[in-house]
């Protein structure tokens, strides 16, 4: 009894930390395995023994965490697991980063089509729309994350076509996009139509989101704070081409317009070294109209919001998955975190381009109504996918697609169908 009350007490007197690394490896590594994939991250600066035992031990942890927590197929068939011996923490996060920007993305498409399209915009009709919405923010998520996969590949395929070629398209006589099409043979038939339907869609929300509303005139524009107009052509297509859909969702989810056009101003001007004139006219004439300047709030959440993303998925304040409004991306600089001694290093999926890379490539973009497009009605008709080009639904049958009851086509690409 007495040697059973001293063991006790020695056992009590241990840290968390001495209880936790005197159990077997194996079960240490179960452990980590059960835990969010931040808090696994945010361990490693915890203390040498955690960074020590993290990184030793990163491919068990890995493993045993994707048996917790399996990805999806379509998540899978775009991005093959490594072998074994070889699966990481930087594959998982990558993973973990295109499905968190893909559900954030989809929660805005959902919001934006539920109030503008089926005009639920009262509270009490909102509540009453929620098993659709559901339904539609579920389905998007797929087709999101495709067409994610779609300019993460195009960015690449551009910039190596550019070094090896010494040429862009732009020089180039084609009557399809050859990049598009080089992507587009990873897909099937019916994912290249579920997205080709959706993404139309996706351009129309964006566009709708950066300009003023149509119906005010040019007085009530300025009296309602809509001082800028749309950005130019050239950058829409770089917002999905060099910024990807991440970018996309971070401007769409600014709420003041003022705020979201001049996040996107000093988006561009930070990647091509140019500013946009985006003033829709001289503001001496409004003084005394009584119209709504920016608050500096606002504004400076657009500066902020214009920073880059870190390349590290590491120091996370609290545990985030897809969908709560985290990805887990912070900026740590190597001198005050042990994350950049890991395989992270190389950041995040489609991360800010060189500023070589960005000069090469922004003066070779067509312009967006030339990108998927074209290649992709093309492809669905030279596969006999559909027959004529209006059988191809258009956004109002789509959207009602997205809140049908029953099995779609979309759920059938989420739970069963790979890309």
């Amino acid at each position: 009894m007495r040697n059973q009350q001293k063991a006790t007490n020695v056992t009590s007197s241990l840290t968390f930390e001495q209880q936790f690394f005197a159990l077997p490896s194996d079960l240490q590594v179960q452990i980590v395995a059960s835990l969010p994939i931040p808090d696994i991250l945010n361990l490693r600066i915890v203390s040498r023994n955690w960074q020590n035992l993290i990184s030793l031990n990163e491919t068990p942890i890995s493993r045993a965490f994707l048996e917790y927590n399996p990805l999806p197929r379509f998540a899978t068939c775009l991005y093959p697991l490594p072998d074994p011996s070889e699966i990481t923490l930087h594959y998982i996060c990558g993973q973990w980063h295109r499905l968190f920007v893909a559900s954030k993305l989809s929660a805005v498409m959902t919001e934006w089509i539920t109030k503008d399209f089926f005009l639920r915009r009262t509270e009490a009709k909102q509540l009453e729309f929620l098993p659709e919405q559901a339904r539609m923010h579920r389905r998007l998520v797929p087709l999101l994350f495709i067409i994610y996969h779609f300019f993460e590949t195009y960015r690449h395929l551009h910039i190596k076509r550019l070094l090896e070629q010494g040429h862009g398209l732009l020089h180039e006589a084609y009557t399809t996009n050859p990049i598009d099409d080089q992507v587009m043979s990873m897909y099937d038939n019916e994912t290249l139509l579920q997205v080709h339907q959706v993404f139309p869609l996706l351009v129309l929300i964006l566009c709708r989101k950066l300009r003023p509303p149509s119906y005010l005139s040019r007085i009530e524009r300025s009296i309602h704070g809509y001082h800028k107009n749309p950005p130019p052509p050239h950058v829409y297509v770089a917002i999905f081409c060099i910024g990807g859909l991440k970018e996309v969702a971070r401007f769409s989810e600014i709420e003041d317009y003022e705020a979201r056009r001049t996040a996107v101003d000093n988006w561009y001007a930070s990647i091509s070294r140019q500013p946009i004139n985006s003033e829709s006219q001289p503001r001496r004439w409004l003084v005394g109209l009584g119209w709504k300047q920016p608050s500096r709030a606002s504004l400076n959440a657009a500066k902020s919001s214009t920073e880059n993303i870190a390349s590290v998925f590491g120091n996370v304040s609290s545990c985030s998955t897809p969908g709560d409004g985290h990805d887990g991306w912070t900026s740590l600089s190597p001198g005050r975190s042990l994350v950049f001694n890991a395989n992270l290093a190389a950041g995040p999926p489609m991360g800010p381009l060189s500023v070589e890379h960005a000069a090469l490539l922004l003066p070779d973009l067509p312009v967006l109504e030339q990108i998927w497009l074209p290649t992709a009605e093309a492809l669905l008709l030279a596969r006999c996918v559909v027959e004529r080009r209006q059988d191809i639904k258009k956004d109002a049958q789509v959207m009602l697609e997205l809140i049908q009851e029953g099995i779609t086509d979309a759920d059938e690409l989420f739970n069963r169908r790979a890309a």
